[in-house]
């Protein structure tokens, strides 16, 4: 019998068939071929599903196979039922100092092994494999005393900084905004994306580096945009040149180039803690079908589930039309963050009414703070679905049993194979779900290996600028050495273009040409410290919009005095935000729903107004200083204008508190118990004193309920 028949089989099986003692031999055979290996781990997790339709001799069998493959976590809870040498198996994978209970399976014990041995280890493992234990494990082993974990998302800075404050909250000082320093005589884990690594200062020592999702470092993997895939390669280089040891982790991938100045233990391996079965309907991407796929879909399923979309407007639509056609009755339990959400946004954004009928809404326009408890309702089982986009696929950790892929790209690009098993990957969870279901609603992408690049190590005619003009000479190849020398921009620093390498240098020069054109009319309307005047600030808009790139045409900005305009608007509505959000209804003149013309406003926030535009802002500001400065004139500092607008002109340390899962609109209510404070953590012991008191603050009871679960693991 081969691997499809036992499968069958399994999948067919009840408590009426006949002789299981056949099935389980055959399931031996192929797990004692291991010819490919994967194929008798799947079958034996399989098998676990239908463990109840064993016997009590079957069931120890089926143990004994459970071992063979490596998937000890399975068998930790019937120490009592199964063999001594099974047991003994069991104890030498256990997880010490973490939390009681935890087993490793075999590639986790591995990997454990090889870095307790001091080797680098570059793993690429599936999304259920449980990368993230190995990490806790270490830190657990008290080995290391300056610890810099590197991910891509805030959404995984939170989920990270909960688990491990969860679990060594006596031990490990949990660093992740500027304002937080390291702390004597604990173990100090710098929990940071790649721009917080180069901007600290104090990560010269570091002992031990983990980037999450490595695939990142691949310029490639940011598309047209690789400023990030530069900022996480220099991120990196900035750690691992320090000798301090290694730990890559991402999925799917089946090469790695670029590292040879480094010894390392590459693992790429197809080992898995779940079964995926994967369903392709292979429907036309226009048309009815498969938005009558979906329906059919949701009203069969009742497990969790996810349904991907390529970008934040097609889960709006999503959303919208399951709001219409999906018949989800009401839930009660979630009524009252519907009812805050409409009134401290607005009543007709659909995620208040998605929300109301246990449908989470996951993409970047939604605010963190509501993002991270909507994953937290969806895993404790009160809501069934989340519509999510790449936001959430890249390593948020859910309950979800079944994935429904909608749409076949990322934002407006068909994604490749290697996008494809990594949305796949989030279906099923180990000792929950055994039998992830994928559900791809398009054709499938043409299956291809990945391989990434490390630009540092891979230097050549086509390296970014940016990137080389930051590293040190002895980094440098002969040809990159040559580009640097040969390189230059009139009137800008090293520094500057250092600094600014996320602009094309020639966008840069239009400026600092611009600037010298305009003189001395320029000078007057650059040479300011602090807040500008309408009109300064209205001249530096026009810069950023005439010749920094960017895509304010998409959220219908067509001039720089519209930016202007909504800068102004933020910095007054501040205090009456869904006012600010009516207006992009009242405005809208391109048909969108009052949904659709919220969900872009959010977005513009998000993606320009708290990103974007400060770092431009800074940009020009750098380079006012080099010319005015080289002429030996006055020249303005734009730092803390940035700053507001990257607070939306809220006190900033009130907005770290989104991160940590407190929207703003609750931490101002508590602003006179926990304002002034000196840094971050100050401010944190504070808000951790006010869990029994939350009621006097006026606060409603999804207020209270939201700042008790953020305190919990702050």
């Amino acid at each position: 019998m081969n691997y499809e028949n036992v499968k069958s089989q399994l999948e067919s099986l009840t408590a009426d068939s006949g002789s299981r003692i056949e099935l389980l031999s055959e399931l031996s055979l192929i797990v004692n071929k291991s010819d490919p290996e994967w194929e008798g781990r799947d079958l034996v997790i399989r098998a676990l599903d239908k463990l109840a339709l064993f016997d009590e001799v079957e069931q120890s069998l089926l143990f004994s196979l459970v071992r063979a493959v490596g998937l000890f976590p399975y068998i930790s809870k019937y120490l009592d039922e199964i063999s001594y040498s099974d047991r003994l198996a069991v104890e030498m994978h256990r997880v010490e100092g973490v939390e009681k209970g935890l087993v490793f399976h075999r590639l986790q014990a591995h990997v454990f092994s090889l870095l307790m041995q001091g080797r680098n280890v570059v793993l690429s493992a599936s999304t259920s494999v449980g990368k993230s234990l190995v990490i806790d494990a270490v830190l657990a082993q008290k080995n290391f005393r300056k610890v810099v974990v590197i991910v891509p998302t805030i959404a995984l800075i939170d989920e990270t900084r909960r688990r491990l404050t969860r679990r060594f909250r006596s031990h490990c000082n949990v660093i992740t905004h500027q304002s937080q320093e390291a702390a004597p005589y604990v173990t100090n884990v710098y929990l940071l994306t790649q721009e917080r690594v180069l901007q600290r200062d104090d990560l010269d020592d570091v002992d031990f580096v983990v980037v999450d999702e490595f695939y990142k470092l691949d310029l490639a993997s940011d598309g047209h945009e690789n400023g990030r895939a530069i900022d996480l390669s220099l991120a990196f280089h900035k750690l691992a040149k320090q000798r301090a040891q290694f730990y890559l982790l991402g999925p799917h991938i089946q090469n790695i180039q670029g590292l040879d100045a480094y010894e390392y233990n590459f693992i790429p391996s197809t080992f898995a803690t779940v079964a995926v079965d994967v369903h392709y309907f292979n429907l036309p991407f226009n048309g009815s079908a498969r938005k009558d796929k979906l329906l059919e879909l949701c009203a069969q399923i009742t497990s969790p589930t996810l349904i991907y979309c390529q970008s934040p407007a097609s889960a709006n639509r999503v959303a919208q039309f399951l709001i219409d056609e999906g018949k989800f009755a009401l839930v009660e339990a979630t009524a009252p963050i519907a009812q805050w959400i409409s009134e401290h946004y607005h009543p007709l954004w659909n995620v208040a009414k998605a929300i109301s009928m246990g449908i989470g809404i996951h993409h970047g326009g939604v605010p963190r703070a509501l993002q991270q408890y909507f994953v937290k309702l969806f895993n404790e089982g009160v809501i069934r679905h989340i519509i999510c986009t790449s936001t959430m696929i890249e390593g948020v950790n859910t309950s979800a049993e079944s994935v429904i892929i909608y749409d076949r790209r990322v934002s407006n690009t068909p994604f490749d194979h290697f996008t494809f098993k990594n949305i796949s990957g989030r279906a099923g969870r180990m000792n929950q779900y055994f039998i992830g279901k994928v559900y791809m609603l398009e054709s499938p992408p043409e299956e291809t290996d990945q391989t990434v690049e490390y630009p540092v190590g891979l230097q050549d005619e086509n390296s970014p600028m940016g990137m080389l003009l930051k590293l040190e000479k002895e980094y440098l190849t002969d040809l990159s050495l040559q580009r640097v020398g040969g390189h230059f921009a009139p009137g800008l620093s090293q520094t500057t273009l250092v600094e600014n390498r996320y602009i094309p240098i020639e966008r840069q020069i239009e400026v600092a040409e611009r600037i010298l054109r305009e003189h001395p009319r320029s000078l007057e309307l650059l040479n300011w410290n602090g807040i500008p005047e309408p009109h300064q600030q209205e001249y530096l808009c026009q810069l950023v919009y005439d010749h920094l790139p960017h895509k304010l045409a998409d959220y219908n900005i067509h001039s720089g005095s519209q930016l202007h305009w909504h800068i102004n608007a933020l910095r007054i509505g501040q205090k009456d935000f869904p006012h600010y959000l009516q207006q992009a209804i009242n405005e809208d003149h391109q048909g969108r729903t009052p949904s659709e013309a919220i969900g872009q406003r959010l977005k513009l926030i998000r993606n320009i107004m708290c990103y974007k535009l400060p770092r431009d802002f800074m940009a020009i500001s750098r380079i006012q200083e080099d010319i005015f400065g080289m002429a030996g004139l006055d020249h303005g500092d734009f730092a803390l204008f940035a700053e507001q607008l990257e607070n939306l002109f809220h006190e900033p340390l009130l907005t770290a508190l989104d991160e940590y899962g407190i929207p703003i609109q609750i931490s101002s209510k508590l602003k006179s118990a926990i304002l002034p404070s000196e840094s971050l953590n100050e401010m944190l012991g504070k808000v951790r004193m006010l869990a029994p008191h939350l009621a006097s603050f006026g606060l409603e009871k999804f207020e209270q309920d939201i700042t008790r679960w953020a305190i919990e693991d702050m």
